[in-house]
């Protein structure tokens, strides 16, 4: 709740005060940002926490998973910080369309390996099990991006959004550092790299580091499309619908990933699988359906409530999102059953297939019908397709082992 309320409070200060510029310029950040936490942690978080909760009474194979994993995170770290200031220019004509923000990408860049190393800890913290300083951080985290957002938008607005998230980003690695002082990083961190485990890390990051830059590359791209095309204010209106969406979403998503793929990862018999997975779709679909429902009911109350009142023509295409939205839950789910069935690089194929149509829809219905109304139905095409495909592909995989 902390989270939800922290995340509103964020999103109305950056809507008053930045306009849907603002959210435009901020959306291009985040999905930058996101890009580079996988490619600077070489995506080794997920198995990072399965490793370590595996191995954790295993005191000598635990100190291998922990030094192998920290070495590969300042490794990519510092290629990541490298490769910003090489292609400085690029990179901030790419993600802001614009020179004048090149200053940020210094503060990036000196960011990343301290980024790369808050979500090293966090990966080991829950691998640990010590859900209590997991939580007290993002507890932690979601305040001090109130605060930084708060003060920075109000006296230096788009620019201090942006500065804001970065500072969140960066500065929250001491708060990991002070929480997890227990570990005792000195005695336990080495600089080594154990090939065995660096395999099996391998095997969790391919999925994980693809479907992690597919889909964000993809919205800069969009973004800057319909910002050439129809000017950044209506990309702002975009980036608004996508927040709502995130935030009337967010417990549901939470929900799947705490409760459901887990159980479906200790399901042995197909059988079970389709019973959990049926089961899954009643409760998360149906939860997405009623949110839904009761979002467009009252939109004209809450996108001036949660954004402001120049985000208004929100109203004409929430619909459209909501579709999108019932399908992209569907998604999650079926991906998830999938990649716990060692599916990964089908899910790869897939992630990178879909993202291209994705991009291609937009372009499409950007050229012929210039007008976000329309332009908005590239998602809902993008989920339904996607789900349809992992539906067919689940059907044959249980059909293949029933039979």
């Amino acid at each position: 709740m902390i989270k939800i309320g922290t995340t509103f409070i964020s999103a109305k200060v950056l809507a008053v005060f930045t306009g849907p510029a603002g959210i435009a310029m901020l959306g291009q950040l985040t999905n930058f940002i996101t890009i580079l936490i996988q490619v600077s942690t070489g995506a080794t978080g997920t198995g990072i926490v399965k490793l370590t909760g595996q191995y954790q009474e295993d005191k000598p194979q635990l100190k291998k998973i922990i030094d192998t994993s920290f070495t590969l995170n300042i490794l990519f770290s510092g290629l990541v910080l490298l490769l910003i200031f090489l292609f400085q220019n690029q990179l901030t004509l790419f993600v802001f369309n614009d020179l004048k923000y090149k200053w940020l990408l210094y503060f990036v860049a000196i960011g990343t390996p301290l980024i790369a190393i808050n979500n090293f800890i966090l990966s080991v913290i829950s691998g640990l099990h010590q859900f209590k300083k997991y939580v007290a951080i993002n507890i932690f985290s979601s305040i001090l991006s109130v605060i930084l957002t708060v003060g920075l938008v109000y006296f230096y607005t788009i620019d201090g959004a942006l500065l804001a998230y970065i500072l969140t980003q960066t500065l929250i690695f001491f708060v990991s550092l002070f929480y997890s002082k227990t570990i005792q990083w000195k005695e336990t961190i080495s600089f080594a790299i154990d090939k065995s485990i660096t395999k099996k890390l391998a095997h969790f990051s391919l999925y994980v580091i693809v479907s992690a830059f597919c889909f964000p590359f993809a919205q800069i791209l969009v973004r800057n499309l319909i910002i050439d095309t129809l000017g950044i204010d209506t990309a702002g209106i975009w980036e608004g619908t996508n927040r709502i969406s995130s935030m009337y979403l967010l417990l549901i998503t939470s929900a799947i990933g705490v409760y459901f793929f887990p159980k479906i990862s200790n399901l042995k018999t197909i059988q079970d699988v389709s019973k959990e997975l049926n089961f899954a779709f009643k409760v998360f679909v149906g939860a997405t359906l009623f949110a839904g429902f009761l979002l467009l009911l009252l939109k004209s109350f809450i996108i001036p409530l949660v954004l402001s009142k120049a985000f208004l023509p929100i109203n004409n295409i929430l619909y459209i999102q909501v579709i999108g939205d019932v399908f992209l839950i569907a998604k999650m789910l079926l991906s998830m059953v999938l990649l716990s069935r060692d599916k990964t690089k089908v899910m790869v194929f897939f992630e990178i297939i879909f993202t291209a149509i994705y991009i291609v829809s937009n372009y499409i219905l950007v050229s012929s019908f210039p007008d976000l109304t329309n332009i908005i139905w590239a998602y809902p095409i993008y989920t339904f397709l996607y789900f349809l495909t992992l539906f067919l592909t689940y059907k044959k995989i249980a059909n293949v082992v029933e039979n």
